[in-house]
């Protein structure tokens, strides 16, 4: 949004120089929503009637409003629509999304709200009412717009500046500049600064969103006890805080409690069940905690509801037919591949699920010949580049070990093991694999040897660095990167310990666009992690010093 088109004061705002979209899939509501915003003055307004038709407009060209139905008949719906939208950074802060929907029903409502479009409007509303809305969100807008631009140029510092002058500038968006800063603060690692932030908040107004942003803070520090029973607090005031019961998840597994996670996902589930990383979650969780039933519910709701969602993947197909083989359901497994054809048929990342789904289901039935055909097909895509996640790769090597090709077996768990070698619990399974093989022995020495490597290569450089020693380091970390390249973890220090070598001896573009490409992929194995942002700001930071024009992210 250029919000220096929008001129006025506190009263008005010069609407002829904005450019919208209405999204509805019934023609006549569309009209009436192009009229509507063509009375406040905006005349540059297109037009959509499904989640695709968005998708190509907003690549061709920008928008400052978008009013959306949430209901959009066949294909995504409009909260599906805004997830695509944030995930792939086709729209910026400053552009207002604002969903329509005749829904009363509470858990669409608040599935809605808490993916944070602008606003949400229940139909029927009259056009003063959305005219107040918008001159409201506008007025945000272009108080916000100098931290809005820094934060998405990733100038971190000069953001938390930014909110800083909104708060002395603008007292009534101090509570919301408050609120920016302290997810900045807590993006970059500043733990101890944001829980500060929010403890100031909360004692001006026990807003529910500051202490859960504190403990959020609480949480990043490894304050687990302190999170907990905060979150239990916030949770007895505002029980429908359902981002909230996410977060308790998150902190009831750093306390191996996962049971407790579970609970917690479920009460989530319970009010908003249509978020597809909610149920990818509870699916894991339950499936974890032995619970196979919750599992296979979960996963199978991932599939239905998120049918057309940007974060449903062929490892979510993988997920399903796994817990439906270990309840001993292959025909159910054989379905979900078959409902799922055309989606795993498209890459080869879906090939290979489906390929190691079938050997395993046909193992299960006594089809020995099948079974050898599909792990055939896997290996051939495996040797080709093709991945799946760590779990599938584990249900591979079991399926291997079954065919007594224990060599490739062996290949593959210690390539997990290296991109996990601090993952308890898939190292456990792959030492079951080896117990239920009658290679115990044999599994305790592969998977030694590949953790061992990759774990020392880092903890020496970790502690190379810590010293000043960052040329050892990176020389360290850019060889555990190659060990492991699909450990996110590993990945990340990789990076730092790179981007802090280039600060102290001086530019090396192609140490730099080593950095580059590996953040690119912490961003895909991991996205959201809260390291990433930090890092981002360090790259950015680097770029600046040595003149580098700012990359696209």
């Amino acid at each position: 949004m250029s919000l220096s088109a929008i001129k006025g004061n506190e009263q008005t705002i010069n609407y002829g120089t904005l450019r919208a979209m209405v999204v509805d899939d019934y023609p006549g509501m569309r009209s009436a929503l192009k009229m509507t915003l063509s009375n406040f003055g905006i005349t540059k307004i297109d037009l959509a009637s499904n989640a695709a038709e968005v998708i190509f407009k907003v690549g061709n060209g920008r928008y400052d409003v978008i009013l959306c139905d949430f209901n959009l008949g066949e294909g995504r719906d409009g909260q599906q629509l805004l997830e695509e939208l944030r995930h792939r950074g086709l729209i910026n802060l400053d552009t207002v999304f604002i969903m329509v929907t005749a829904e009363s029903v509470y858990e669409k409502v608040v599935a809605t709200a808490e993916l944070a479009p602008d606003d949400y409007m229940i139909k029927p509303f009259s056009a003063e009412v959305m005219r107040n809305r918008l001159d409201g969100i506008l007025m945000k807008k272009l108080a916000f717009a100098k931290a809005y631009r820094h934060y998405e140029a990733n100038e971190l510092e000069a953001a938390i500046a930014a909110s800083d002058e909104l708060i002395r500038a603008y007292p009534k968006y101090v509570v919301d500049a408050l609120r920016f800063k302290g997810e900045i603060l807590n993006a970059m690692g500043r733990f101890e600064e944001a829980e500060a932030l929010y403890k100031q908040v909360i004692n001006m107004r026990a807003i529910p969103w500051a202490r859960l942003g504190l403990a959020k803070a609480l949480h990043l520090q490894k304050k687990e006890e302190d999170a907990e029973e905060l979150l239990r607090d916030v949770l007895e005031k505002a029980p429908e805080m359902v981002s909230a019961y996410d977060l308790l998840a998150d902190v009831r597994l750093a306390k191996k409690d996962v049971s407790g996670a579970q609970d917690a996902l479920l009460k989530g589930v319970s009010i908003s069940g249509k978020t597809v990383r909610r149920q990818q979650k509870l699916g894991a969780v339950a499936q974890e905690n032995g619970d196979l039933d919750t599992a296979r519910t979960a996963f199978a709701t991932v599939l239905d509801k998120g049918q057309h969602s940007v974060f449903v993947s062929p490892t979510d197909f993988g997920n399903l037919c796994r817990v439906q083989v270990e309840q001993g359901d292959v025909n159910a497994a054989m379905e979900t591949l078959r409902r799922g054809k055309s989606t795993l048929q498209a890459s080869a990342e879906g090939q290979m699920v489906a390929a190691v789904v079938q050997s395993i289901a046909h193992t299960k039935a006594g089809r020995a010949e099948e079974a050898r055909k599909a792990l055939d097909e896997a290996a051939r895509l495996r040797g080709e580049g093709a991945r799946v996640d760590e779990k599938l790769m584990l249900d591979m090597a079991g399926a291997c070990m079954t065919q007594g090709r224990h060599e490739e077996a062996d290949a593959i768990v210690g390539e997990v093991a290296r991109n996990a070698h601090d993952s308890d619990a898939l190292l456990a399974k792959a030492r079951q694999l080896y117990e239920e093989s009658g290679r115990g022995e044999a599994g305790a020495q592969v998977l030694a040897a590949a953790t061992s490597d990759v774990r020392k290569l880092n903890n020496e450089g970790v502690i190379l660095a810590h010293k000043g020693d960052f040329k050892g380091a990176m020389e360290r970390m850019r060889q555990a990167c190659r060990e492991a390249p699909f450990n996110p973890r590993i990945l990340m220090n990789g990076v730092w310990v790179m981007l802090k070598f280039i600060e102290q001896s001086g530019m090396d573009n192609d140490l730099l666009e080593e950095a580059i490409r590996l953040l690119g992929e912490v961003e895909k194995q991991a996205p959201g992690h809260a390291r990433i942002t930090g890092l981002r700001n360090q790259l950015k930071e680097v770029e600046t010093r040595f003149g580098i024009r700012r990359r696209a992210a």
